[in-house]
């Protein structure tokens, strides 16, 4: 369900878009009165920015930068009820990784807190790491996005390792074409693959077979191209720094969609 919406999303706004809300809080002081104010200041900014964006963005992506200061059942609500308001989706950059209660749990508070999907980590596996937490999902009509190969230059330390061979070819086969197989298997609702790494994009796309959309983050700041990305097979882009720490969010937004045309 949590794709259809996606991709409905993309054709009602001519985007391809998602904007992550990565904004930063400085919460070392021990002055009570100086974190709230910088709390205050941080909720007032991601609501400031949502509304600057939403007409560019397919769904908007949340990690722990906002969550940790702004807390689960706290702040984030109203920044998930805001982006609702705007007629987009929100998305939890929590990276599940765990045994299968804790992540059920995890899953539980997020989706709780209105979330609309959240992102797992594969390499926990299905039984009894997975498997909880993808029923719950479908119980609950949510979305579940599964890493496939990250952004960063060490994602080849993992993601790129070679593992059991392919029983039907014999060859050893890398996990990110693994993970794209159980993606599918699975039925999510997409995959991250980094637009640092076209030529992954590409090798995923073919093993996905268009069942399973590919979200790309790393757009931007770390050096990926929307447009590359997207002539390699993504489906959705994902930016993050580049537009929520451009001096003019709204303009960034529209640009890097327009790119997505």
């Amino acid at each position: 369900m949590y794709k259809r919406k996606l991709i409905a999303a993309s054709f009602v706004r001519r985007s391809k878009l998602i904007v992550g809300l990565d904004l930063r809080a400085d919460m070392s002081s021990k002055d009570s009165g100086v974190l709230r104010a910088e709390k205050e200041r941080l909720e007032k900014d991601s609501l400031r920015i949502i509304s600057q964006t939403a007409e560019h963005a397919v769904a908007f992506k949340i990690n722990r930068h906002l969550v940790l200061p702004l807390g689960l059942f706290d702040g984030i609500p109203r920044i998930v009820d805001k982006i609702h308001d705007e007629g987009a989706t929100v998305i939890m950059d929590c990276k599940i990784n765990d045994i299968g209660n804790t992540n059920q749990t995890i899953a539980r508070y997020y989706f709780d807190a209105g979330f609309d999907a959240i992102i797992v980590n594969p390499f926990v596996g299905v039984e009894g790491g997975l498997d909880s937490t993808l029923e719950l999902s479908r119980n609950r009509k949510r979305g579940i996005i599964t890493l496939c190969y990250m952004s960063h230059p060490g994602a080849r330390e993992g993601y790129g390792l070679y593992a059991t061979p392919d029983p039907k070819t014999k060859k050893p086969t890398p996990l990110y074409l693994q993970f794209a197989q159980k993606a599918r298997m699975w039925g999510v609702d997409g995959v991250i693959v980094g637009a640092t790494q076209p030529e992954k994009i590409q090798e995923i796309k073919e093993v996905l077979a268009g069942e399973v959309p590919i979200l790309c983050p790393g757009v931007g700041a770390q050096g990926g191209s929307a447009r590359e990305a997207l002539d390699a097979g993504a489906d959705f882009v994902i930016a993050a720094r580049s537009v929520v720490e451009a001096a003019d969010p709204r303009a960034a937004a529209a640009a890097i969609a327009a790119e997505t045309r």
